[in-house]
């Protein structure tokens, strides 16, 4: 619900988190295909009870602009802090994999040699491969926290 200063709280009312013009985010796609993925955007305004959002990855057909479209808050979450992954990823932990642009969760599913891994995508049904430096842990935004689900619900 939008408020008279142009912020609105994310999800239940208890998470506290408002969103605001020039907040770094990350929006969910949920168009067939994309599912399971998020990208990076910037919130600009507010229209109603949306936001006019604009990727910061994703740009327009002709490449001239990033893409700017309306966002329901359900599909907006804060940006998520940035966890330096010193360690290797283990067979089965949970990650997001930077791809088409966005990040898309998935599972190691084969741990290659020279800091390769193949991960699995439920939505998707799809193994790709990929490099370290590709992969974040995955976190889950859950009652106003960052968890990490792979390492036990741990808070961020």
């Amino acid at each position: 619900m939008a408020s008279s200063r142009g912020k609105t709280e994310y999800g239940e009312a208890n998470l506290k988190v408002k969103f605001s013009k020039g907040m770094k985010v990350e929006v969910k796609n949920n168009e067939d295909g994309y599912w399971g993925s998020w990208y990076t955007a910037v919130i600009i305004g507010t229209i109603g009870d949306k936001f006019l959002i604009e990727y910061q990855t994703l740009q327009t057909e002709d490449e001239t602009e990033f893409l700017k479209e309306l966002a329901e808050s359900s599909c907006i979450r804060p940006f998520p802090p940035d966890i330096e992954c010193v360690h290797t990823f283990v067979q089965h932990e949970m990650v997001d994999a930077w791809y088409n642009d966005g990040w898309w969760v998935g599972h190691i599913s084969q741990i290659l040699g020279g800091l390769k891994y193949k991960v699995y995508f439920l939505t998707s049904s799809e193994e790709l491969e990929f490099e370290h430096h590709n992969l974040r842990p995955h976190q889950e935004w859950i009652g106003g926290r960052w968890v990490i689900p792979s390492k036990g619900h741990r808070s961020v």
